[in-house]
C-alpha cells in the first residue's frame, strides 16, 4: 500500500510541467517540498529572519514567474531553487547596504536584535563549525551559491554550471578560488605535517 503510495508521489519534473500549465497545486507542492532549504540557505545569507523570509518568498516567486524556463536538475528543482535564492540574497543585500548607510545616520536607543540564534540554527542544519560559518558568511552570494551547489549539496561542476547557466570553467575556477581564500582564513582544518604526507 505505501508502495503505491510513493509511486504516485510526483517528481519534481512533473510538478514543474503542471506548473507551466498553471497548475496552483502544484506549485503548493513544490513550495512545500523544497521551503525549508531555501529558507535556511536565505538565512544564512541574510542573517535576519525578516529579510530571509523575503529573499525565500523571490525564489518561490521566481519558480512562478520563471516556470518555462526553470532547470531540473537530477530531477530536483532545488539547485534552481538555491541558485535563484542566492541572485535574490545579493540583490536585497546591495539595497540593505543603502538602506542601512541612511539608517545609520539616524541616532536610536537600544539594541537591535540580528537573530543570530537562528543564523546559528541554519548553518548548524548544514553540520558545519563555526569557522567554516563565518568564512562562508564573508562570501559574496554568487561565491557562497557555488559552494552551497557544489560542496554543501555535492552537486558536480556540470551540474551547478546548468542551474547557474554559466560555463562549467567559470564554476570550477571560482570553486578554487573561494577554496583557497578558504583555506588561508580556515587554518585550523589545514592538515598537520603528518597528515599532508600520509
Amino acid at each position: 500500500m505505501s508502495e503505491n503510495r510513493e509511486q504516485r508521489t510526483p517528481g519534481d519534473g512533473e510538478l514543474l510541467y503542471r506548473l507551466s500549465r498553471g497548475d496552483e497545486p502544484a506549485y503548493r507542492l513544490l513550495h512545500d517540498r523544497h521551503q525549508a532549504p531555501v529558507f535556511r540557505m536565505s538565512l544564512v545569507l541574510m542573517r535576519t529572519t525578516w529579510d530571509a523570509e523575503e529573499v525565500a518568498a523571490t525564489a518561490f516567486f521566481e519558480l512562478w514567474r520563471k516556470r518555462d524556463k526553470v532547470r531540473v536538475v537530477d530531477g530536483s528543482v532545488l539547485p534552481w531553487l538555491l541558485a535563484t535564492t542566492s541572485y535574490a540574497a545579493k540583490n536585497s543585500l546591495r539595497s540593505r547596504r543603502r538602506y542601512q548607510r541612511l539608517l545609520s545616520r539616524i541616532p536610536h536607543e537600544g539594541d537591535v536584535p540580528d537573530h543570530a540564534d537562528e543564523v546559528a540554527r541554519a548553518m548548524d542544519s548544514l553540520k558545519i563549525t563555526d569557522g567554516v560559518r563565518e568564512a562562508l558568511l564573508q562570501l559574496n552570494p554568487r561565491d557562497a551559491s557555488v559552494v552551497v551547489l557544489c560542496v554543501v549539496h555535492e552537486l558536480p561542476a556540470s551540474e551547478a554550471a546548468v542551474v547557474l547557466g554559466i560555463p562549467v570553467g567559470t564554476v570550477k575556477s571560482r570553486l578554487s578560488r573561494v577554496k583557497v581564500k578558504l583555506r588561508g582564513e580556515l587554518r585550523e582544518f589545514a592538515p598537520t605535517a603528518e597528515e599532508a604526507n600520509a
